[in-house]
């Protein structure tokens, strides 16, 4: 592969695709055809709602989570479309909710970021789609099932987050059932003792199980109260990031092992070493149950991680993501990388944290091409593309060892791939942590990397396969380090920006 770099804008245009050869959709068994219209289906739910109650539109709520031992207070505040849930675990606040639209999560380090492209998903976020208003815009009628008793269908898709399946109930247009597909698991939500609230119906408990009996959660709603809600009670928590002793005069080198591409940095926990991979791909500090256990325990795959130090820069208490099956010591993503600017030098392998004077320098040069990153949905996604095939949304992965397209991309581009890309070989299973994709070699003549451009190399496109952990991957594609170690890569999360050398 021949790599250089180009500082010109290239061509963007979309092809309109055919008949899907890349596609597959995902979902739940039983669902039969429907005679029904969609808004047969929507006005029964509507009216059961309380659709378009100005009363019940702002509200506050308390929940009781109940996990195993655990009783965990859940507060929510609803305010139209919008709302946040908050609740404390461990002595740190977790958040999650709606805003404009945008499904976000905000982890115990107060790190806020979109869930739509987050593959893993989280056991503390599982606020039901049920319970808030819902986007008709977004339904189609996927069909109706039996659960026993006669259930339409809803999917829905709404921009800015994930597609769940709706159960709504044939005799009362009550939402029963709610499922969602959230990388290799399926959770289900399943709602009872619905009560009348302002002449609608609500469910005053429901049972969230994700096939894991440590996640299981069974929700009562204790109270519901009508009136006031601000724009402050909806809004995002504050963020805590991982910072210097002491401001920084000088870039530090990170203690850090190269083996393949893979990057690990040295992380000290209560003083104990450990290594953490360092994955852009990831949405959270993540660690090995083991590893989380012998500082404290976990709940609802949550970690507080006392002592916390990368280096110079420390946090006293870390939140953490804890999932198994994990055969690392732990991983630093999406919080790692705010309020400094990281350097990944592949060729010299040593990872830096930039001074805020070497920072200004590095993106001031002229050598270095700077690529608008979008962060919002927890990974860095940037401009990518393939001659006329461009996209938005191709994520930089410093945790993915190739270069693959996904089914969206595939599916918009489907002409433009057959008519230049050419089948190098057999198609392969890639497992990642929270599932596998089903990927077709092609060769390909070039490849823009926002300005930078690499020649004659192969990309893996996915495949519809039937697999039980298919990943329904809806970003554009993923850069990962066969193109990243061609580069120098600075990071630079703060202002939405890599700086890229040859």
């Amino acid at each position: 592969m021949r790599v250089e770099l180009v500082l010109a804008s290239l061509l963007a245009a979309a092809i309109a695709p055919s008949e899907p050869a890349f596609g597959a959709e995902w979902q739940p068994p039983g669902i039969v055809t429907s005679q029904s219209a969609l808004g047969e289906v929507l006005a029964a739910n509507a009216q059961a709602s309380g659709a378009g109650n100005a009363r019940l539109a702002r509200r506050h709520e308390r929940w009781a989570y109940v996990n195993g031992s655990r009783n965990i207070a859940v507060l929510v505040a609803v305010r139209g479309a919008d709302f946040r849930t908050s609740l404390e675990l461990d002595g740190l606040t977790y958040t999650a909710g709606r805003s404009d639209g945008v499904r976000w999560r905000g982890d115990g380090n107060g790190i806020v970021h979109g869930v739509s492209a987050d593959l893993q998903g989280d056991a503390i976020d599982r606020a039901p789609r049920a319970v808030f208003p819902l986007d008709a815009a977004s339904c189609k009628l996927a069909g109706e099932a039996q659960l026993p008793a006669p259930a339409w269908v809803v999917e829905t898709d709404p921009a800015g987050d994930k597609p769940a399946f709706l159960y709504v109930d044939k005799a009362s247009g009550s939402i029963v059932r709610e499922v969602m597909r959230d990388g290799k698991r399926v959770v289900t939500t399943a709602f009872d003792r619905f009560e009348a609230l302002d002449g609608a119906l609500r469910a005053r408990h429901w049972r969230v199980d994700d096939g894991y009996s440590y996640d299981a959660l069974d929700v009562t709603v204790e109270s519901i109260e009508l009136g006031s809600v601000t724009a402050a009670d909806v809004a995002f928590p504050m963020r805590r990031v991982l910072a210097p002793v002491a401001p920084l005069e000088s870039s530090v080198e990170l203690r850090s092992s190269f083996f393949r591409d893979r990057v690990k940095l040295e992380v000290k926990i209560e003083g104990a070493r450990h290594w953490f991979e360092l994955d852009t791909g990831t949405a959270s500090i993540t660690v090995d149950p083991g590893i989380a256990r012998r500082h404290g325990g976990t709940t609802l795959e949550h970690a507080v991680l006392p002592g916390f130090a990368v280096g110079p820069f420390q946090l006293d208490r870390a939140s953490a993501l804890s999932i198994p099956p994990f055969n690392l010591d732990g991983i630093l993503g999406l919080d790692f990388f705010f309020g400094h600017v990281v350097e990944i030098d592949y060729r010299h392998e040593r990872v830096r944290v930039l001074s805020p004077v070497d920072a200004r320098k590095v993106f001031a040069d002229p050598q270095t091409a700077i690529v608008a990153a979008n962060v919002d949905q927890g990974l860095p996604l940037v401009h990518a593309g393939f001659g006329l095939a461009q996209g938005d949304d191709f994520a930089i992965d410093t945790g993915s060892l190739r270069l693959y397209v996904m089914r969206p991309f595939a599916l918009r581009f489907e002409k433009e791939i057959a008519a230049h890309w050419t089948v190098a070989g057999r198609s392969f299973i890639e497992h990642y942590l929270e599932g596998a994709i089903q990927v077709q070699p092609y060769t390909v003549s070039r490849f823009n990397f926002g300005p930078a451009q690499a020649r004659d190399l192969t990309v893996g496109v996915q495949l519809p396969t039937a697999l039980p952990d298919d990943l329904a991957i809806p970003f554009d594609g993923i850069i990962g380090t066969d193109i990243l170690r061609n580069f120098d890569v600075y990071f630079d999360y703060d202002t939405g920006r890599l700086g890229v050398r040859r």
